[in-house]
């Protein structure tokens, strides 16, 4: 009888030493569940740029240096509510000043004529500034243009590049955003009170 006893004990023990190692490997041994559906692919040419190449990138070139032309006539005629329907509010600029101290910030349409009206009324009359874009097509309705323009006025003469991103809105095309060097700490003619940049105006 003690010895039946003895066999049981074992055999139990046996088999509960067996569960417990079997249950401690089990989640090694699991393997990650399968599914049929499988997560859809991410289809580039439905998305970003991918999706928004240009259609006719000669068209569109065209149809931006028509743009500069306009503004060149804008501002020989100073033609100032032409060169403001023109742009695409609110508009983003940067510049910096002769420290070489960066500055950018938006402008809503009120800030923008209030600080460039000044500048076109009192504009010289023989000054003459002209463009030649090279033009960046994003897409049918987004541009980036590098400008090397030209100003003259009398016998000075000055060249250099400024930059600007262009959208076309409503079928016309507007300045979005405008970078030119040497602006910064600028205040408008006849203005009183100290520099006033653009950033501090915003404050």
């Amino acid at each position: 009888m003690k010895r039946m006893i003895l066999v049981c004990v074992t055999a139990v023990a046996l088999s509960g030493s067996a569960w417990a190692q079997n249950k401690e490997q089990k989640p090694a041994e699991q393997k990650p569940a399968t599914t049929s559906a499988q997560a859809p692919a991410m289809d580039l040419s439905k998305i970003g740029p991918g999706a928004r190449k240009p259609t006719n990138e000669k068209q569109t070139r065209k149809e931006v240096e028509e743009f500069f032309k306009k503004q060149e006539e804008y501002g020989r005629t100073g033609d100032f509510e032409a060169m403001i329907a023109s742009t695409d509010f609110p508009l983003y600029m940067a510049t910096d000043d002769l420290k070489g101290v960066p500055e950018a910030r938006e402008f809503s349409r009120e800030e923008y004529v209030a600080m460039m009206r000044p500048f076109y009324e009192t504009m010289p009359k023989d000054l003459k500034v002209t463009h030649k874009p090279t033009v960046t097509v994003l897409s049918d309705s987004l541009v980036l243009a590098t400008d090397d323009f030209t100003m003259t006025l009398g016998k000075q003469k000055v060249t250099g590049k400024n930059a600007a991103l262009l959208v076309k809105r409503d079928g016309q095309w507007k300045w979005k955003s405008m970078i030119e060097a040497g602006y910064g700490g600028m205040s408008p003619p006849g203005a009183s009170g100290g520099a006033q940049t653009p950033t501090e105006g915003k404050k």
